[in-house]
């Protein structure tokens, strides 16, 4: 028994110094949720991922679009630009909506054209990411 209280006191005292996190839905089936989940832990925002929309205090809509471009498009801009630009992008919207009232509480867009980044869903998804946490301190 000796042995058994050290360990009780050690956890129970790591827990007084925890803030509780909200938790966030992220749709399972949603190609983008890993993508914006990883985006989430790198930009170190205060919330917490399930897959349990019960569980959850807010609820994650993603909208997701991109454009291929076009290889005119990319002809065209290497003719007067000098560089090959297609044209190509992807655009990411995501709502977090409160999971009792129903409240949009953040709202964010962000487009980033494949040209200037080497994964732009990821960039997407960081780029919301960021916003969401820099929403979330004021």
């Amino acid at each position: 028994m000796k042995k058994a209280l050290p360990v009780i006191l050690f956890v129970s005292t790591m827990s007084w110094g925890q803030v509780a996190q909200s938790t966030v839905y992220l749709d399972p089936n949603s190609p983008f949720s890993p993508d914006f989940s990883a985006a989430l832990q790198k930009k170190q925002v205060p919330v917490t991922v399930t897959t349990d929309p019960a569980q959850a205090q807010y609820l994650a809509n993603i909208t997701l679009a991109n454009n291929n471009g076009s290889i005119f498009q990319g002809i065209t801009s290497a003719i007067t630009t000098g560089t090959y630009n297609n044209g190509a992008w992807d655009r990411a919207t995501v709502q977090i909506v409160d999971a009792h009232s129903k409240n949009v509480v953040f709202s964010y867009t962000c487009k980033k054209y494949s040209q200037n980044s080497g994964d732009p869903t990821k960039s997407v998804a960081e780029c919301l990411a960021k916003h969401w946490k820099n929403q979330m301190g004021k």
